[in-house]
């Protein structure tokens, strides 16, 4: 009997779907043995390991032949906090690589206790259609009335018809559209917005997925879980310097107080704000409590990574973006599943220029990606864009970086008003920054489509004089972290251009020191401690150690193959994630075993774009973004990351070829990757 997971998937094949006839036949339950759970957890760990083995080569991303695999984390809904979140996996439309995204919200154990740990979709249906999982209920059902309805309005009509209590994971017009910067939403305001998967789903014509699981997850050791996440809820509820994380968390918002933060931001040993800090940001504003301060060091690319937060965005702007000025729309707080830090909100909007009733609160990616990256200090706009791109499916990341890069094309005159169809794209202009998300977000045709495409598209189509300052990896838009930050940047550069997924600022974070105390052979390399606050920050120093880039990179696929959220992840308060996935499947590893899984994982992954015959060796940042030239004013001015270095020390680490990246084929023979070292070497096999 599996404990902790479901044990099965289900397979559905859409090609078989007919309009009025029965659906049975699409459906297909695969048993999944104990042994491919203790190799690569769930997540995309068992989606990659199921993908690369049932998908050939090659495959169009937006063709039948592409799996869509929706996935629960190994701790999903077995009572561990922060276990919440969901995963979407197949090749990305975007990259051409390996695609995935990562999602909150209520999805993740409603799609869990229908009994399977993820669902693979493949085929294409002729007409749209809609997945029904409910108790034991799975059926196709006609969507037709539904096509080209806002991601609102979908979640809507199923709660409606079939009850508050079902979960909802569907597209918007974009992903209709197949507008490779859709992604997939829940909560009306969840998404899982990278990679492009929304347009995959849409090239299927799959409207949503309808959920409703009634199967519990077995827990191995009920009573010891259970005392241990108590204990656990204790130590998070505990400030040990309240009063300071309340002033300090309040100062970091004060423009009189910005110069002295970059000062000692750049000399961390002078001071180190409590540990529990980052919490207490989280808890009171969630990721809007970050904003105007990482304007302020250097980590928020400014004017479309072209200038700095201190001369083009300083304090005086954007502290009204940041913090209080966001909660103040905030009508009601929101958390996903079983997260005790509920760092999400929902805001309402109602004035002269604005009629929002009810929308998610913009996060920090979305307001500094609409706010510093445009010189747009106001607000409201960015509560309206953000709400137009979650009703439409388009991931707010990947749409920022097209309109400043529209910005910036139309700064420097390659693009017209006649091509803008009449916007003034005018750096701070808020209106415009509206309107022309509204042109992506509802438009056909005309300069909206194009922008639709993503930047890397965009900036081919309207001239090679515009390439430069398209930023983007591998075809991926920049997040919005900086990487030529002299705090943080090598690692996080380095993940970049290196992550089976490049330009993700998910996919790599240093693990905590609890969990490397317990390690044979701790790494020398500790996480950067200082005025960085956004868990997602703490990157391996500068300069790198190749186990520290390892490190950072591998604990984010153990972190998604447990379904956990990366917000967890606080010094003072770190998640028992080893008591935890230990008490709930049987299991006895230590945390090195669990990372060593996470390796395999990120190796498949990897693997997946060898196989696809991409030269990994040429996904690289714009130079912009290495810092080619260096700034020459600003927190980061200067600074150059040594990527290629970082490049050649990760590879090292992970027993790659340090020219090819290719996984050697010694280290797929450790990590017991034997189907992997077929498809790659299968010369060496037959020998």
């Amino acid at each position: 009997m599996p404990f902790g997971y479901m044990g099965k998937i289900l397979v559905v094949d859409l090609s078989d779907y007919e309009v009025g006839g029965d659906s049975a036949s699409c459906f297909t339950e695969v048993p999944i043995e104990d042994a491919w759970y203790e190799q690569f957890l769930t997540g995309y760990g068992l989606a990659a390991r199921y993908i690369f083995e049932n998908q050939k080569p090659n495959v169009d991303p937006l063709g039948p032949d592409n799996h869509l695999a929706f996935m629960s984390g190994l701790l999903t809904g077995t009572g561990a906090f922060f276990s919440g979140r969901w995963m979407v996996a197949g090749k990305s439309p975007l990259t051409g690589t390996w695609g995935d995204a990562n999602c909150g919200g209520y999805f993740a154990p409603a799609l869990k206790k229908t009994g399977y740990d993820g669902i693979f979709v493949k085929g294409a249906a002729k007409t749209p259609v809609y997945l029904l999982l409910d108790g034991a209920q799975q059926e196709l059902l006609d969507a037709s009335d539904l096509w080209g309805t806002d991601t609102a309005q979908t979640d809507d009509w199923f709660k409606k018809t079939y009850g508050d209590d079902v979960q909802i994971a569907c597209i918007g017009p974009a992903g209709e559209w197949q507008s490779p910067i859709a992604g997939i939403v829940t909560d009306k305001g969840r998404l899982a917005a990278r990679s492009g998967l929304g347009a995959v789903m849409g090239s299927k014509k799959l409207k949503a997925l309808c959920v409703r699981g009634t199967q519990p997850v077995k827990i191995h050791d009920v009573k010891t879980q259970s005392r241990i996440t108590v204990a656990y809820m204790r130590a998070f509820d505990r400030y040990k310097h309240l009063r300071m994380d309340r002033f300090l968390g309040k100062l970091m918002n004060a423009p009189l107080f910005a110069g002295l933060l970059r000062f000692l931001s750049k000399h961390p040993k002078l001071f180190s704000p409590p540990a529990e800090m980052d919490r207490y940001v989280m808890t009171t504003w969630g990721t809007p409590g970050v904003t105007s301060n990482s304007a302020n060091i250097g980590d928020s690319p400014v004017k479309n990574w072209a200038g700095t937060g201190e001369d083009d965005f300083p304090e005086a702007s954007s502290q009204f973006i940041s913090n209080d000025s966001v909660t103040q729309y905030r009508t009601r707080r929101y958390g996903c599943h079983h997260c005790p830090m509920a760092c999400g909100g929902i805001v309402s909007v109602i004035d002269d220029d604005f009629d929002i009733q009810e929308a998610h609160q913009p996060e920090y990616e979305t307001l500094c990606g609409f706010g510093t990256m445009l010189l747009n200090d106001h607000v409201r706009s960015i509560i309206k864009v953000n709400d137009l791109c979650n009703r439409a499916g388009l991931d707010t990341i990947s749409t920022a970086a097209t309109v400043a890069w529209a910005f910036e094309a139309f700064e420097k005159g390659h693009l017209t008003t006649l091509q803008t169809e009449g916007l003034d794209l005018t750096w701070k202009y808020s209106k415009s920054v509206i309107d022309i998300v509204e042109k992506m977000a509802t438009q056909e045709k005309g300069f909206g489509e194009i922008l639709r495409r993503g930047v890397k598209a965009a900036a081919e189509y309207y001239g090679s004089v515009t390439v430069p300052y398209a930023m983007h990896v591998g075809g991926q838009e920049l997040p919005m972290h900086d990487c030529r930050s002299p705090l943080a940047g090598l690692g996080l550069g380095a993940a970049y251009e290196l992550e089976p997924t490049p330009g993700r600022h998910t996919s790599s974070m240093y693990p905590c020191q609890a969990y490397l105390d317990d390690l044979d052979e701790p790494s020398r390399v500790l996480p950067l401690l200082g005025l960085h606050i956004h868990p997602m920050k703490r990157k391996p120093s500068d300069p790198p150690e190749a186990e520290a880039l390892k490190m950072s990179s591998c604990f984010m696929d153990l972190v998604n193959g447990l379904g956990m959220c990366a917000m967890a992840f606080d010094e003072s308060a770190p998640p028992p994630i080893v008591e935890w996935a230990n008490t709930s499947t049987g299991w006895d590893k230590d945390f090195q075993d669990y990372m060593w899984i996470a390796q395999r994982i990120k190796t498949v992954r990897h693997a997946f774009n060898v196989r696809e015959g991409i030269a990994i060796s040429d996904i690289v940042l714009p130079d912009r973004a290495r810092g080619i030239p260096p700034m020459e004013r600003g927190p980061n001015k200067g600074s150059t990351p040594d990527l290629g270095t970082a490049r050649t020390e990760y590879y090292k680490a992970m027993g790659y070829d340090q020219d090819t990246g290719w996984p050697l084929p010694e280290t797929l023979d450790a990590l017991d990757l034997e189907f992997v070292k077929n498809a790659l070497y299968p010369t060496s096999v037959s020998t």
